[in-house]
């Protein structure tokens, strides 16, 4: 009788690789689509600017942005992207979920203050949506860029009342690293949204 001994596969066999979670990629395909919905916005922006600008003037004449003020506010939401990124190092490389809620706090706080100040230029500015194709741009970007800055804050508190407990769960840290995904997505749609309205002259 032939007796069939079990082997192990040769030692050059890697494990196969681990997959990422579904809710990871679900979320990166999702923040795609967001990308290049913002897209579109920049495309109408650049082609409403290019057939509005009037003997090299723009943004047109009687609008009048606190670029300062925006700019202080812009640099604290991106810092926030970098309390962000701590937050989610504490809990994943240090298992520290204390200095973890700390760091998300941080970040609600400073989103909180962009969100409001947002707000604030709102009510503030010397114009209306309706003025021209500038300020209808104007309210539309960022009006559209602060709602999402209003969901990543209520994802941020969604899941600080979830990492307030005692132990993770297994699914913790896959919903952690979307939040934090999606929060620098924001910060960045934000910068690029901050230079061209803020900042670029003609």
């Amino acid at each position: 009788m032939t007796q069939v001994l079990a082997t192990e596969p040769p030692s050059h066999y890697a494990a196969p690789p681990a997959r990422p979670p579904l809710l990871n990629v679900g979320v990166m395909v999702w923040l795609g689509s967001e990308l290049m919905f913002f897209a579109g916005l920049f495309a109408a922006f650049f082609t409403v600017r290019a057939q509005d600008t009037v003997a090299g003037v723009w943004p047109p004449r009687g609008i009048h942005l606190d670029v300062l003020q925006s700019g202080i506010f812009t640099a604290i939401l991106v810092a926030s992207s970098f309390t962000m990124q701590r937050a989610l190092w504490s809990e994943e490389r240090r298992h520290d979920r204390e200095q973890a809620r700390r760091w998300v706090i941080i970040t609600f706080i400073m989103g909180s203050l962009f969100l409001a100040n947002q707000g604030y230029e709102w009510f503030h500015v010397d114009f209306r949506i309706s003025h021209n194709a500038f300020t209808s741009l104007f309210f539309l970007m960022t009006g559209l860029h602060g709602l999402h800055v209003f969901v990543g804050l209520v994802a941020m508190a969604a899941f600080y009342a979830r990492l307030a407990g005692p132990g993770g769960d297994p699914g913790e840290r896959s919903v952690f690293q979307c939040v934090t995904y999606y929060w620098h997505f924001v910060d960045v749609v934000w910068v690029f949204l901050y230079s061209a309205i803020f900042l670029l002259k003609g």
